[in-house]
Parts: C-alpha cells; structure tokens; sequence
C-alpha cells in the first residue's frame, strides 16, 4: 500500500502552520489591546480554530489506510 498521503501531509503541515500563524499573528496585531475579554476571546477562538482542518486531515488519512 503506497503511503504517500502521509508524505503529502507530512510535508505540507510546516508551511501550512507557518501560513495560520502569519494569518493569526497579523489579526492579533489589530485586536489585541482593546480589552482582556476580547484578547481572552480571540485567542481562545485562535488557538482551537486548527482542530477542524486537523479532523480533516486525520479523517481523509484515515480512509485510505482502512482501505
């Protein structure tokens, strides 16, 4: 059974974290400041908002290694 799904995740995961933490770190710089709620509120949003693209991913892996 080929494996190259994992290779793909496997070699897509560092920039696709790089590219998530550039997009939040670029949102915090014109949030964060205003009030401890909101700061608390956005990274708590930011920091669970890679969980469903994760499950996606895990999923799809899943799949084809049942197969």
């Amino acid at each position: 059974m080929p494996r190259w799904r994992h290779l793909l995740v496997t070699l897509l995961l560092i920039p696709a974290l790089i590219l998530y933490l550039a997009i939040v770190m670029a949102i915090a710089d014109h949030v964060a400041g205003f009030h401890v709620l909101i700061d608390i509120l956005f990274y708590a949003i930011a920091g669970l908002a890679w969980i469903p693209g994760a499950a996606r991913v895990i999923g799809w892996l899943a799949k084809h290694e049942a197969s």
